[in-house]
């Protein structure tokens, strides 16, 4: 399968994040939030092939490891398109039957 064709969203919505860490009783913190991304994306180095791409949220951006590297660069660094994520979701089109569009930040 064509790497590049392989995407992983970095992030999950604030709700199933909360409930993750709910379950494991860790608070829902931007730092707590930042360690469960650098778990995952400093994962054993035979994850590289099945992802292509990350698409960050706007948090994520300006996050770094433990060792002081912002996720982007480091993403970078083992090959992976880092994208952003900008859409708040989707909201009805006004004047339209029902048709929908995505409400940018």
């Amino acid at each position: 399968m064509d790497q590049l064709l392989n995407y992983f969203l970095s992030q999950q919505l604030s709700g199933s994040v909360a409930k993750r860490f709910q379950s494991i009783n860790a608070e829902n913190t931007e730092e707590n939030r930042r360690l469960y991304r650098q778990l995952l994306f400093t994962a054993d180095d035979r994850i590289v092939p099945c992802i292509g791409g990350v698409i960050l949220f706007h948090e994520t951006m300006y996050q770094k490891t433990d060792d002081g590297k912002l996720f982007t660069q480091y993403l970078k660094e083992r090959g992976m398109v880092v994208g952003i994520k900008v859409d708040k979701g989707v909201v009805p089109l006004a004047g339209t039957n029902g048709e929908t569009t995505t409400q940018g930040e």
